[in-house]
């Protein structure tokens, strides 16, 4: 199952359409807390992370998610990347970063071979 969080309701219900054409089953969030819950009661492999989320910020929701689920897949995106967000999300663990907007065939392909490689 693939989390979706961002505090966007149409980005989550987007991404939400995409992912279940792509053969993914999703929940989506729209804090870190509700995504929090959802993680709890859920087995999670992927995570879809905005990086400006109302309540936390996607690194460290990331952290926690990973904290609970050491394998989980982490894939950022955010409207307000820079060259230093990117390098910081790599070495955080994600295995992805995506500038919003941003291709949805390539966010899939990401979390495709991300998939098949964990």
């Amino acid at each position: 199952m693939i989390l979706v969080v961002d505090d966007q309701e149409s980005m989550c219900w987007i991404l939400s359409k995409v992912l279940q054409e792509a053969g993914f089953s999703v929940k989506t969030a729209g804090t870190a807390e509700e995504a929090l819950s959802i993680a709890t009661n859920n087995k999670i492999s992927a995570s879809i992370i905005d990086y400006r989320l109302p309540d936390k910020n996607g690194f460290d929701l990331f952290l926690e998610l990973r904290n609970r689920n050491p394998k989980i897949l982490g894939v950022l995106i955010t409207s307000y990347g820079s060259k230093e967000l990117r390098e910081k999300a790599l070495q955080l663990g994600f295995h992805a970063y995506f500038d919003k907007p941003f291709q949805n065939h390539a966010l899939t392909a990401a979390l495709q071979a991300g998939l098949k490689n964990s």
